[in-house]
């Protein structure tokens, strides 16, 4: 890799430019200079101490957060990062994976469900109030252990993959460090600019697109609690942002704002990512607001983007994610089970499987899961495309199950086994239906056991609700009376909810890629 290091580049700017403003939280208005931030990433690290942790980090965002990835990843911790809205069966089937020691929380109460293996616990107020003295006063001295190689750290992340069984993806810290330098020579961004950061981080997206791309460039991160429709514009004029990282789901709510008369201001462009733009909400945003839309493509498995477009005034391609970054990309047919090593391009501007290869590419899932995805160097990504005469690669389209709710992806097999659990429903199988705002919503087909009355399926969605995160439980439950199936007894997604007379109608459901 021909890449500066995460710690590297904090090092850097905090020797060149100490007082210069590195974050800033919207949640406290607190500012830390880049010399600050380095101090707080150096106080923590000492609290974890020299031997190597893995970390359950359960926060939506913040400095805390902010804080937390970068020391894991220069100090040579394992983070997991999760939602803080997770329930506790959630929470308890991570920690039987990765079992951590280590639990950054809202409240003391919330790290009880990480298991008994939790000997440590920081609460985000701790956290917070560490950060004010770190910054502020910096411990003396120098770490052993891990800390001394660059970016030895790694961050965990489960991914939904081809199969729509979650995998863990572990990504190391120079592999975090080579995309988003990527990102910053595609996007053009230097020490002027100033990005607005509001997407979680428990994702990929926000700590390697917003956090570490800033980093890598030396500019400035403005981090929000959560989106707000309402405040957005406000966000964009008072913190002179120069570009926002947002998804589908957000753009589509903020096409129903009023156009502000200051725009575009100091505002170059907006990048989308995380699930698929329909063209005609990018052609809309652009027109009414007068800011060009930048989409890109990535994975986790990649540590978060593989092709981006340009950024004006070069050319960018609306309706494709762009030029390969930071990868090698191919387009192949997919994958044959009688030559399942074989991977073989299709012509120029044909569909086929998108295969990727790189430095930030991982080389298997935790614990070996889905080994076909990857052949030799290549890993096959199971999404659908076409790279046209220039090189832009098309999304058209996706070979896995996996449900895209507005960039929060659902594994149709986990919410399958929680509704099996409960006594009323004897088959079900979750599948996508298309969603104007979200793209796509998990919809559930339930096959009842027999009873007498009426069923109401409250209870039944109030019994996901206690299992699953909200945005998992499904949108409607419709009863069936069977579930179509093959031989060897597997769901055939494709044909759920479709008349048996009607087979043709099985590619109709996908309506978003």
């Amino acid at each position: 890799m021909d890449a500066p290091s995460l710690i590297e580049r904090l090092e850097h700017w905090a020797d060149s430019q100490p007082s210069a403003i590195f974050l800033k939280d919207l949640e406290t208005g607190d500012s830390l200079t880049y010399l600050q931030f380095l101090n707080a990433v150096r106080g923590f690290q000492r609290q974890l101490g020299p031997e190597s942790r893995t970390i359950a980090l359960a926060l939506a965002g913040g400095t805390g957060a902010a804080v937390a990835w970068i020391a894991a990843l220069t100090g040579g911790h394992l983070l997991i990062p999760c939602s803080p809205e997770a329930t506790s069966d959630e929470n308890a089937r991570l920690a039987a994976t990765y079992r951590p020691n280590t639990a950054i929380v809202v409240s003391a109460d919330a790290a009880r469900s990480f298991g008994a293996t939790v000997t440590q616990t920081i609460t985000a107020e701790q956290l917070i109030t560490s950060i004010a003295e770190w910054s502020a006063h910096p411990v003396p001295g120098t770490l052993d252990g891990n800390a001394d190689r660059p970016d030895s750290g790694f961050v965990c992340l489960t991914t939904s993959g081809t199969t729509g069984t979650p995998k863990g993806v572990r990504l190391r810290g120079d592999q975090v460090a080579w995309t988003a330098d990527q990102i910053r020579l595609r996007h053009q961004l230097t020490t002027e600019d100033r990005g607005l950061c509001i997407l979680p981080f428990f994702h990929i997206n926000a700590p390697v697109v917003s956090l570490c791309t800033t980093l890598m460039a030396g500019g400035m991160v403005v981090v929000a609690p959560r989106f707000s429709r309402s405040r957005f514009w406000n966000w964009i004029e008072s913190e002179q942002i120069t570009w926002a990282s947002i998804v589908p789901t957000i753009l589509a709510v903020l096409l129903q704002t009023e156009r502000p008369a200051w725009l575009p201001g100091s505002l170059r462009f907006v990048r989308t990512a995380s699930a698929p733009l329909p063209l005609v909400q990018l052609r809309s945003f652009e027109k009414r607001f007068g800011i060009p839309v930048i989409e890109t493509y990535g994975l986790s498995e990649a540590a978060a983007t593989v092709a981006a477009n340009p950024v004006p005034p070069e050319r960018y391609k609306p309706g494709s994610v762009g030029l390969p970054l930071g990868v090698s990309l191919r387009v192949c047919y997919p994958r044959d089970e009688e030559y399942p090593n074989l991977l073989s391009d299709v012509v120029r501007g044909e569909e086929g499987e998108i295969c990727i290869s790189g430095p930030s590419v991982i080389a298997q899932y935790d614990n070996g899961a889905s080994s076909t995805s990857f052949c030799d160097e290549w890993f096959r990504t199971g999404d659908l495309g076409y790279l046209d005469d220039d090189g832009f690669l098309f999304i058209t389209g996706r070979m896995k199950d996996v449900i895209n709710r507005g960039g929060e992806k659902i594994a149709p097999r986990e919410v399958e086994e929680i509704l099996l659990a409960h006594p009323l429903v004897r088959d079900a199988a979750v599948v996508a239906e298309p969603d104007p705002i979200y793209g796509q919503q998990a919809v559930a087909y339930v096959v009842l056991n027999e009873f007498e009355g009426s069923y109401s399926f409250t209870s039944l969605r109030e019994y996901c609700a206690l299992k699953l995160s909200v945005y998992k439980i499904p949108s409607r439950f419709i009863s069936v009376k069977e579930l179509p199936r093959t031989r060897t007894g597997k769901i055939q997604r494709h044909l759920v909810g479709v008349p048996s007379a009607m087979p043709s109608a099985r590619n109709v459901r996908y309506g978003v890629a």
